[in-house]
Order: structure tokens, then C-alpha cells, then sequence
């Protein structure tokens, strides 16, 4: 399509003699051809009401759209979630070494999980798909989405929200939602949501070491009652109650080893969780460990270099009468059993202290509130954008076209140009 000169452009046209003119400067064809600053502002002067027709046309039209797109709100709550801070249980923990780490103890369940930041933690549990399918059930959220699943309501709420996590320690939680009021109440029942998951959950450091306690009261309350058992059962079959002397000297020797024994394989536990087996404190431990077993076997094999020291006033287990030995055993077994549920209870009910002592978990800083501005679509930025659009791209417009016309006064262009013409249509054609 050949584009004609307009009425209203007012160039000047070189003539023949200007053209065969030299250039006091010495230039060539291309810089006689080019537009400076000033031809490109009398071009634009004299094409400024294309320009603005333009320009005014694109934001009316954008403001058309804008007016038509539904508006958003959104709307922000901020919490802050629970500080890590040492308890009253964790000086107790100190006596088994390893132990602590095994309890959740020095980070909660940020430091299990290897989180560098622990309000990652909670990020993760307000986008779990249980919150958001309790929010999603609250609210109706299926009919307003108008999703057939709840996968699709998911992918829409989550579109929707943004949860940071900012520099100081705070946890900020937007949503989005045509609704204003709405979108209120999705932000806070996040709040909500968070609150309900983490009561089923042991999150923080204390609800950790009370349920790692609770475990072991349950299994040393069932090894306490074998024990018991056992040792009702020994009284019956020999009719020994109590053995007085040396005797009860070696059983309580023996107790003391083995709890020692058992305290240093479950440090050395804790130790190889984390460690290598070249570790020295591990290597110092199983050496302690093989010491010990071995001096325990001393005295219940009845090796003479249990009773060799001079003064020593303990026996060997191969003198004691073989139904009191029974009973010793059994009586052993229970004291040991009683010692460790002892211990394990009260770390139990030192731990749910320590839990009862954070009170509110989850604390609202900011609650969210109904948004009294929109925050989607910005009309007023977006008609003035639309205007300098339309006013670049019809400035460009009538510079392409004043450069056309231009090349159309020369022949040599011309022919060029109804030859690319021509070219274009015969392909056109052909396809």
C-alpha cells in the first residue's frame, strides 16, 4: 500500500542544483539525508495533532479497560512467631550429653530440619495444604473460585497470597481478593489456621522435649513393670526376700555399671548421629564403654581381679548361693528400670512446664484490616502511561513516514522500493 505526503507537512524539498551543490563540509549522501533535532522538532510540530489525537485515543481506550477490569484489594496482617529461648529442662539435659540434641533441645524443630532461618519453619506450615484447605472450606472459597477441586482452589488462593519473611523476625501475610472485606478475613484466618495446625504439632523446643519424654515414660514404664514381674516371680521360686552382706555390696557395684554402661551408649548414640566413628569424643566414649563392660563382667563371671585389690570387701557373683544371685538380678533390674523412669518423668513434667510457660504461640502484630483502597488496577498511572505510549509510537509513526516520503522523491529509492514491492507480492502469490 503506497503511503501519500500529507497536506499538512511542510518540509522543504531540495532541488536538482541544491542536490548537485557541494557540501562546504565535504559530507556524503547519507548525512545530506539525515534528520537533525531541528527537522524533527518542525516535523512534530507540524504533525501535533496526529500526535495528540493519537496519544489522547490510547488512554481513552486503556481507561475503557481499566474501568472494566474488576478492581482487587489486599490486605496484611503481620505476627510474630515464637523466639527460641533456653528452659528450665535443658540445665537437666546437660547430664546426659548427647541426650539434649535427641530432645529437640538448643533450636526446636528449626534445627532438626536444618533451617538457617527458624521463621522458614513457619512460612512452610501457613502454605501447607492444611491450612489452605481449612481456609478454603471456612470461606467457600470452591464456588467463588469456581474450581471443581480442591487442587484449583489451592493453586488460586496460594496465586493470591504472599507471605514474607522479613529481617526482623516478623512474618507478614497479604492477600488478595475482589472483596474487600474478604480479603480481610482470608489474611487473618491464616492466623487462625497456623494456630490450629500447631496445636496438633510440637513445633517449638519444649513441645519437642515433651513429646521425646513422653516416649520414653511410656517405655520405661513398660520395662519397669517386666522388671517387677520378674522379681515377684524370683520371691515366689526361691522364698528369698531381701539378701543381706556382701552380697547386696555386688548387686549395687553391678547397678551403678550398668547405668553408667547405658548413660554412655545413649550419649554415644547422640554423638554418632552427627559424628564419624573418628571422632575423638566418640572414640573416648567406646573406650569407656568397653571398660566398663569389661570390669562388669568381672564381677559377674566372678573373675578374680574383681576382688584382687587388698581391702576390698566385695565378692565375686560365683560365691553367692545361686537363688540369691537370681534375686540380686532381678532386684537389679528393678532399681535400674525405677532410676531411669524416675529421671525420665521428671524431664517429662519439666518439659511440659517449660511449654505452658510460652503461652500464645502465634502473637498478632498488625491484624488485618478492610482495605480501603484498591491495589489493583492503578487507573490513574496506567491512562498516563497509555498517553506517552501512544504519543513514542506516533511520533515514531510520522518520523517512518516522513522518511517514506523522502525516499519516494528519489528515483533510485523509488525503484527500490517497487522492487521489494514487487518481490514481496510474488511471493505473496506463490504461498
Amino acid at each position: 500500500m503506497t503511503m501519500m505526503p500529507t497536506g499538512t507537512n511542510t518540509e522543504h524539498v531540495p532541488t536538482e542544483q541544491e542536490d548537485s551543490a557541494p557540501s562546504p563540509r565535504g559530507s556524503t549522501s547519507d548525512q545530506h539525508n539525515s534528520v537533525n533535532l531541528l527537522d524533527l522538532a518542525l516535523l512534530f510540530a507540524a504533525r501535533k495533532r496526529f500526535i495528540f489525537l493519537c496519544s489522547f485515543l490510547a488512554a481513552l481506550l486503556t481507561a475503557i479497560i481499566v474501568l472494566i477490569i474488576p478492581i482487587t484489594f489486599t490486605a496484611t496482617t503481620t505476627i510474630l512467631p515464637p523466639q527460641q529461648q533456653e528452659s528450665s529442662a535443658m540445665a537437666m539435659l546437660g547430664q546426659l550429653g548427647g541426650l539434649a540434641s535427641l530432645a529437640g533441645g538448643g533450636g526446636g524443630a528449626a534445627s532438626m530440619l536444618g533451617l538457617k532461618n527458624p521463621d522458614d519453619l513457619y512460612v512452610g506450615l501457613l502454605q501447607s495444604d492444611s491450612v489452605m484447605d481449612g481456609i478454603i472450606r471456612r470461606y467457600n472459597l470452591m464456588g467463588d473460585y469456581r474450581a471443581k477441586k480442591f487442587i484449583d482452589a489451592r493453586k488460586r488462593l496460594k496465586s493470591n497470597t504472599k507471605i514474607l519473611s522479613e529481617k526482623s523476625s516478623l512474618i507478614s501475610i497479604s492477600v488478595e481478593d475482589h472483596d474487600a472485606k474478604r480479603a480481610a478475613n482470608l489474611a487473618n484466618a491464616y492466623v487462625a489456621g497456623l494456630h490450629d495446625l500447631m496445636s496438633h504439632l510440637a513445633v517449638t523446643s519444649a513441645a519437642q522435649r515433651r513429646v521425646f519424654f513422653e516416649q520414653q515414660v511410656e517405655q520405661e514404664k513398660s520395662k519397669l513393670a517386666d522388671a517387677e514381674v520378674a522379681l515377684e516371680a524370683t520371691e515366689k521360686a526361691t522364698g528369698i526376700i531381701q539378701p543381706q552382706g556382701q552380697a547386696e555390696a555386688v548387686i549395687a557395684t553391678i547397678m551403678q555399671l550398668q547405668a553408667q554402661i547405658s548413660a554412655s551408649e545413649v550419649e554415644l548414640g547422640a554423638l554418632r548421629s552427627s559424628s564419624t566413628n573418628q571422632n575423638p569424643e566418640v572414640i573416648t566414649l567406646q573406650s569407656q564403654i568397653a571398660a566398663l563392660r569389661a570390669q562388669l563382667a568381672d564381677f559377674e563371671k566372678g573373675h578374680p581381679g574383681a576382688v584382687a585389690a587388698e581391702g576390698n570387701v566385695l565378692m565375686p557373683t560365683s560365691q553367692v548361693p545361686a537363688a540369691s544371685l537370681e534375686y540380686l538380678r532381678r532386684m537389679r533390674d528393678v532399681r535400674y528400670q525405677e532410676t531411669l523412669f524416675e529421671f525420665m518423668t521428671r524431664q517429662y513434667e519439666m518439659a511440659k512446664v517449660d511449654e505452658a510457660k510460652q503461652g500464645q504461640l502465634i502473637q498478632v502484630v498488625d491484624p488485618a484490616l478492610v482495605p480501603e483502597r484498591r491495589s489493583w488496577p492503578p487507573r490513574t498511572l496506567l491512562t498516563l502511561l497509555a498517553f506517552v505510549l501512544g504519543a513514542i509510537f506516533s511520533s515514531l509513526w510520522v518520523v517512518l513516514e516522513s522518511a517514506y516520503e523522502r525516499a519516494m522523491r528519489e528515483p533510485e529509492m523509488a525503484a527500490k522500493i517497487g522492487q521489494l514491492r514487487q518481490t514481496l507480492r510474488i511471493r505473496r502469490s506463490r504461498v
